[in-house]
């Protein structure tokens, strides 16, 4: 599932339904850039606890939480891949009908 940063926001990404969640009269339209795999970097995210880690120092026997893919040994199932804006930019924006819906509300 593909996931998108804010144009304001260059720490966390979510789904493209978060994002138009945040959609309403106040803000009806936003551009998002698509997040890419950020390869070659000593980190992490850490989807049990959610923050980054750094492989090698805080995740493996160290961390009580730790759970091998496999069952037996290796990397956790907790262990996800940290994510960087690309330089494509997408916009989402409520429709006419849409937005008139909210005002009228």
């Amino acid at each position: 599932m593909k996931s998108y940063f804010s144009d304001t926001d260059d720490e966390a990404c979510y789904t493209l339904d978060y994002f138009k969640e945040q959609l309403c009269a106040d803000v009806p339209e936003m551009k998002l850039y698509i997040a890419e795999i950020e390869y070659g970097t000593e980190y992490f995210w850490c989807s049990e606890f959610g923050e980054v880690g750094e492989t090698g120092e805080s995740c493996g026997k160290l961390c009580d939480k730790y759970s091998p893919r496999n069952g037996k040994n290796g990397r956790c199932r907790f262990h996800k891949n940290c994510y960087t804006p690309s330089d494509k930019l997408i916009t989402i924006k409520l429709s006419k009908k849409e937005l008139q819906k909210l005002i009228d509300k």
